[in-house]
Protein backbone atom coordinates (compact mmCIF):
# COMPACT_ATOMS: atom_id res chain seq x y z
CA UNK A 1 0.00 0.00 0.00
CA UNK A 2 1.03 3.31 -0.80
CA UNK A 3 0.04 7.19 0.26
CA UNK A 4 -2.69 8.49 -1.58
CA UNK A 5 -1.15 9.82 -4.74
CA UNK A 6 -2.57 12.23 -6.93
CA UNK A 7 -4.68 10.32 -9.53
CA UNK A 8 -4.23 10.41 -13.01
CA UNK A 9 -6.16 12.96 -14.43
CA UNK A 10 -8.73 10.87 -15.95
CA UNK A 11 -9.40 9.05 -12.65
CA UNK A 12 -9.57 12.17 -10.92
CA UNK A 13 -12.12 12.84 -13.06
CA UNK A 14 -14.38 10.07 -13.10
CA UNK A 15 -14.13 9.83 -8.99
CA UNK A 16 -15.14 13.63 -9.11
CA UNK A 17 -18.40 12.11 -11.51
CA UNK A 18 -19.30 9.75 -9.38
CA UNK A 19 -19.27 11.55 -6.03
CA UNK A 20 -16.06 9.14 -4.48
CA UNK A 21 -15.37 11.81 -1.85
CA UNK A 22 -11.55 11.72 -0.49
CA UNK A 23 -8.86 9.32 -1.84
CA UNK A 24 -7.87 7.57 0.98
CA UNK A 25 -5.48 4.59 -0.23
CA UNK A 26 -3.45 4.10 -3.61
CA UNK A 27 -2.48 0.61 -4.55
CA UNK A 28 0.43 -0.11 -7.54
CA UNK A 29 1.39 -2.93 -9.21
CA UNK A 30 3.02 -6.30 -7.45
CA UNK A 31 5.64 -6.57 -9.32
CA UNK A 32 6.79 -2.89 -9.75
CA UNK A 33 6.62 -2.54 -5.38
CA UNK A 34 8.18 -5.92 -5.13
CA UNK A 35 11.27 -4.69 -7.46
CA UNK A 36 11.51 -1.56 -6.69
CA UNK A 37 12.45 2.09 -8.68
CA UNK A 38 16.19 1.54 -8.08
CA UNK A 39 16.56 -1.61 -9.66
CA UNK A 40 14.68 -1.83 -12.51
CA UNK A 41 17.01 -1.68 -14.74
CA UNK A 42 18.87 -4.42 -13.55
CA UNK A 43 15.28 -6.57 -13.47
CA UNK A 44 14.81 -5.90 -17.18
CA UNK A 45 18.88 -6.36 -18.36
CA UNK A 46 18.40 -9.55 -16.17
CA UNK A 47 15.52 -11.13 -17.80
CA UNK A 48 16.51 -10.13 -20.87
CA UNK A 49 19.93 -12.15 -20.61
CA UNK A 50 18.05 -15.05 -18.85
CA UNK A 51 15.81 -15.45 -22.02
CA UNK A 52 18.46 -15.01 -24.51
CA UNK A 53 20.50 -17.41 -22.85
CA UNK A 54 17.88 -20.08 -22.74
CA UNK A 55 17.16 -19.62 -26.35
CA UNK A 56 20.12 -19.55 -27.71
CA UNK A 57 20.81 -22.39 -25.61
CA UNK A 58 17.91 -24.50 -27.17
CA UNK A 59 18.91 -23.33 -30.46
CA UNK A 60 22.14 -24.83 -30.54
CA UNK A 61 21.12 -27.99 -28.48
CA UNK A 62 18.50 -28.36 -31.67
CA UNK A 63 21.56 -28.03 -34.11
CA UNK A 64 24.19 -30.30 -32.35
CA UNK A 65 22.40 -32.73 -30.32
CA UNK A 66 18.35 -33.19 -30.62
CA UNK A 67 15.67 -30.86 -31.60
CA UNK A 68 13.56 -32.98 -28.49
CA UNK A 69 16.08 -32.08 -25.72
CA UNK A 70 16.13 -28.67 -27.45
CA UNK A 71 12.62 -27.61 -26.67
CA UNK A 72 12.57 -28.15 -23.20
CA UNK A 73 15.13 -24.78 -23.13
CA UNK A 74 13.15 -23.01 -26.02
CA UNK A 75 9.52 -23.87 -24.29
CA UNK A 76 11.11 -21.95 -20.94
CA UNK A 77 12.24 -19.76 -22.78
CA UNK A 78 9.04 -18.64 -24.37
CA UNK A 79 7.10 -18.59 -21.05
CA UNK A 80 9.46 -16.37 -19.80
CA UNK A 81 9.19 -13.95 -22.18
CA UNK A 82 5.15 -14.55 -21.79
CA UNK A 83 5.87 -13.45 -18.26
CA UNK A 84 7.95 -10.25 -18.96
CA UNK A 85 6.09 -9.07 -21.44
CA UNK A 86 3.00 -8.57 -19.08
CA UNK A 87 5.47 -7.23 -16.85
CA UNK A 88 4.81 -2.90 -16.10
CA UNK A 89 8.22 -2.66 -16.53
CA UNK A 90 8.09 -3.11 -20.19
CA UNK A 91 4.55 -2.04 -20.91
CA UNK A 92 3.68 1.64 -19.66
CA UNK A 93 -0.21 1.04 -20.01
CA UNK A 94 0.67 -1.90 -17.44
CA UNK A 95 2.95 0.51 -14.78
CA UNK A 96 0.48 3.11 -15.31
CA UNK A 97 -2.48 1.15 -13.79
CA UNK A 98 -3.23 1.86 -10.36
CA UNK A 99 -6.53 0.51 -7.42
CA UNK A 100 -7.66 3.82 -5.73
CA UNK A 101 -9.64 3.22 -3.10
CA UNK A 102 -12.15 6.80 -1.71
CA UNK A 103 -14.33 7.20 0.48
CA UNK A 104 -17.48 6.82 -1.14
CA UNK A 105 -16.27 3.96 -3.70
CA UNK A 106 -13.13 3.26 -5.95
CA UNK A 107 -11.29 3.64 -9.14
CA UNK A 108 -9.13 1.27 -10.89
CA UNK A 109 -7.75 0.34 -14.28
CA UNK A 110 -8.97 -2.91 -15.61
CA UNK A 111 -8.30 -3.70 -19.19
CA UNK A 112 -5.55 -1.68 -21.02
CA UNK A 113 -6.17 1.60 -19.54
CA UNK A 114 -9.59 1.38 -19.32
CA UNK A 115 -11.41 2.82 -15.89
CA UNK A 116 -13.88 1.67 -13.88
CA UNK A 117 -15.45 3.31 -10.91
CA UNK A 118 -18.48 2.45 -8.75
CA UNK A 119 -19.71 3.94 -5.64
CA UNK A 120 -20.05 0.86 -2.27
CA UNK A 121 -23.66 1.20 -1.78
CA UNK A 122 -23.84 -0.01 -5.08
CA UNK A 123 -21.28 -2.36 -5.81
CA UNK A 124 -22.02 -6.46 -5.77
CA UNK A 125 -18.59 -7.78 -4.50
CA UNK A 126 -17.77 -11.15 -4.90
CA UNK A 127 -14.44 -11.95 -3.38
CA UNK A 128 -12.45 -15.53 -3.63
CA UNK A 129 -9.05 -16.60 -1.77
CA UNK A 130 -7.09 -19.25 -2.42
CA UNK A 131 -4.45 -20.88 -0.08
CA UNK A 132 -1.56 -23.01 -2.18
CA UNK A 133 -0.32 -25.80 -0.40
CA UNK A 134 2.12 -28.55 -1.47
CA UNK A 135 0.76 -32.48 -0.37
CA UNK A 136 4.02 -34.21 0.62
CA UNK A 137 3.40 -37.87 2.62
CA UNK A 138 0.54 -36.83 4.41
CA UNK A 139 1.48 -33.20 5.01
CA UNK A 140 0.16 -29.98 3.59
CA UNK A 141 2.29 -26.92 3.42
CA UNK A 142 1.14 -23.71 2.49
CA UNK A 143 3.32 -22.10 0.36
CA UNK A 144 1.28 -18.87 -1.53
CA UNK A 145 -1.98 -17.26 -1.08
CA UNK A 146 -3.64 -15.81 -4.03
CA UNK A 147 -6.66 -13.31 -4.19
CA UNK A 148 -9.53 -11.78 -6.61
CA UNK A 149 -12.22 -9.44 -6.20
CA UNK A 150 -15.22 -8.83 -8.68
CA UNK A 151 -17.00 -6.32 -8.18
CA UNK A 152 -20.16 -5.72 -10.15
CA UNK A 153 -21.63 -2.02 -11.24
CA UNK A 154 -25.25 -1.39 -11.88
CA UNK A 155 -25.68 -2.10 -15.44
CA UNK A 156 -23.29 -5.21 -15.33
CA UNK A 157 -20.03 -3.77 -15.75
CA UNK A 158 -17.46 -5.91 -14.02
CA UNK A 159 -14.09 -5.28 -12.54
CA UNK A 160 -11.69 -8.00 -11.68
CA UNK A 161 -9.07 -7.04 -9.21
CA UNK A 162 -5.95 -9.39 -8.42
CA UNK A 163 -2.51 -9.84 -6.67
CA UNK A 164 -1.31 -7.59 -9.51
CA UNK A 165 -2.32 -4.92 -7.39
CA UNK A 166 0.72 -5.19 -4.21
CA UNK A 167 -1.21 -5.35 -0.80
CA UNK A 168 -3.92 -7.71 -1.01
CA UNK A 169 -4.04 -8.45 2.09
CA UNK A 170 -5.05 -4.95 3.11
CA UNK A 171 -7.15 -3.83 -0.27
CA UNK A 172 -9.46 -6.67 -0.11
CA UNK A 173 -10.75 -6.40 3.77
CA UNK A 174 -11.00 -2.37 3.03
CA UNK A 175 -12.92 -3.14 -0.11
CA UNK A 176 -15.38 -5.76 1.70
CA UNK A 177 -15.64 -3.31 4.51
CA UNK A 178 -16.22 -0.16 3.08
CA UNK A 179 -19.21 -2.47 0.61
CA UNK A 180 -20.69 -3.53 4.02
CA UNK A 181 -20.55 -0.15 5.96
CA UNK A 182 -22.13 1.33 2.94
CA UNK A 183 -25.08 -1.24 2.73
CA UNK A 184 -25.48 -3.38 6.08
CA UNK A 185 -27.79 -0.83 7.49
CA UNK A 186 -30.17 -0.76 4.26
CA UNK A 187 -30.20 -4.08 3.95
CA UNK A 188 -30.99 -4.75 7.64
CA UNK A 189 -33.74 -2.13 7.82
CA UNK A 190 -35.45 -4.54 4.85
CA UNK A 191 -35.27 -7.52 6.51
CA UNK A 192 -36.55 -5.60 9.49
CA UNK A 193 -39.66 -4.38 7.35
CA UNK A 194 -40.77 -8.16 6.61
CA UNK A 195 -38.53 -8.62 3.07
CA UNK A 196 -36.39 -10.93 2.01
CA UNK A 197 -32.46 -10.33 0.16
CA UNK A 198 -30.74 -12.76 -1.63
CA UNK A 199 -27.26 -13.57 -1.30
CA UNK A 200 -26.70 -15.83 -4.09
CA UNK A 201 -27.61 -19.68 -3.09
CA UNK A 202 -29.19 -18.15 0.45
CA UNK A 203 -31.35 -15.68 1.01
CA UNK A 204 -32.59 -14.27 4.54
CA UNK A 205 -35.62 -12.81 5.96
CA UNK A 206 -36.39 -12.29 9.63
CA UNK A 207 -38.45 -15.63 9.86
CA UNK A 208 -35.57 -17.70 8.37
CA UNK A 209 -32.31 -18.54 5.73
CA UNK A 210 -33.20 -20.41 2.94
CA UNK A 211 -30.71 -22.12 0.56
CA UNK A 212 -31.65 -22.37 -3.24
CA UNK A 213 -31.34 -26.50 -3.02
CA UNK A 214 -32.56 -27.02 0.72
CA UNK A 215 -35.34 -24.77 1.29
CA UNK A 216 -36.30 -22.41 4.40
CA UNK A 217 -34.35 -22.80 8.23
CA UNK A 218 -36.06 -21.31 10.64
CA UNK A 219 -33.79 -19.44 12.66
CA UNK A 220 -34.65 -21.04 15.96
CA UNK A 221 -33.05 -24.19 14.38
CA UNK A 222 -29.81 -22.97 13.39
CA UNK A 223 -27.14 -24.04 15.20
CA UNK A 224 -24.17 -22.27 13.23
CA UNK A 225 -23.61 -19.94 9.79
CA UNK A 226 -19.55 -19.68 9.50
CA UNK A 227 -17.23 -19.53 6.93
CA UNK A 228 -14.53 -22.40 6.62
CA UNK A 229 -12.01 -23.51 4.07
CA UNK A 230 -13.44 -20.89 1.42
CA UNK A 231 -17.18 -21.88 1.89
CA UNK A 232 -20.29 -20.86 3.78
CA UNK A 233 -22.01 -23.58 5.62
CA UNK A 234 -24.92 -23.63 7.45
CA UNK A 235 -25.78 -26.25 10.13
CA UNK A 236 -29.03 -27.11 11.76
CA UNK A 237 -28.78 -27.68 15.82
CA UNK A 238 -27.74 -30.43 16.91
CA UNK A 239 -26.27 -32.01 13.82
CA UNK A 240 -22.45 -32.20 12.67
CA UNK A 241 -23.60 -32.41 9.06
CA UNK A 242 -23.98 -28.87 7.25
CA UNK A 243 -27.63 -28.16 6.09
CA UNK A 244 -26.44 -26.11 3.04
CA UNK A 245 -23.45 -24.41 1.87
CA UNK A 246 -21.72 -23.28 -1.19
CA UNK A 247 -18.41 -21.60 -2.26
CA UNK A 248 -17.40 -17.92 -0.62
CA UNK A 249 -17.09 -16.59 -4.18
CA UNK A 250 -20.43 -17.45 -4.95
CA UNK A 251 -22.43 -15.05 -1.88
CA UNK A 252 -22.11 -11.40 -3.45
CA UNK A 253 -21.40 -9.08 -0.38
CA UNK A 254 -20.48 -11.86 1.83
CA UNK A 255 -19.70 -9.83 4.83
CA UNK A 256 -23.26 -7.82 4.48
CA UNK A 257 -24.70 -11.39 4.60
CA UNK A 258 -22.40 -12.61 7.49
CA UNK A 259 -23.34 -9.11 9.57
CA UNK A 260 -26.98 -9.73 8.98
CA UNK A 261 -27.03 -13.16 9.93
CA UNK A 262 -25.26 -12.30 13.19
CA UNK A 263 -27.98 -9.53 13.78
CA UNK A 264 -30.63 -11.58 13.71
CA UNK A 265 -29.35 -14.70 15.49
CA UNK A 266 -28.63 -12.28 18.43
CA UNK A 267 -32.15 -11.01 17.78
CA UNK A 268 -33.16 -14.40 18.62
CA UNK A 269 -31.36 -15.12 21.29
Amino acid sequence: MTVPTSPSREADALATRHRLGALEHTFRPESEVSVGEKHRIWFILGSLAGIAALVGGGVLLWVEVSWTIAMYPLWIGLLAAGVVARSPFFRRGLAGKRLYLYEHGLVVNTTGRALFAVRWERAVLYQETVQEVIAYKGRQTPVGRSHASVLVAPGGRKARITDFYAGAQTWAPLIAEAVARAQTEKVWKLVRDGGTVGFGPFAVSAAAVTHTSHGALPWSEVGEVAVRGGAVYVWRAGQSKAWGHCQAPKVPNLLVFLTIVDAIRRGQA
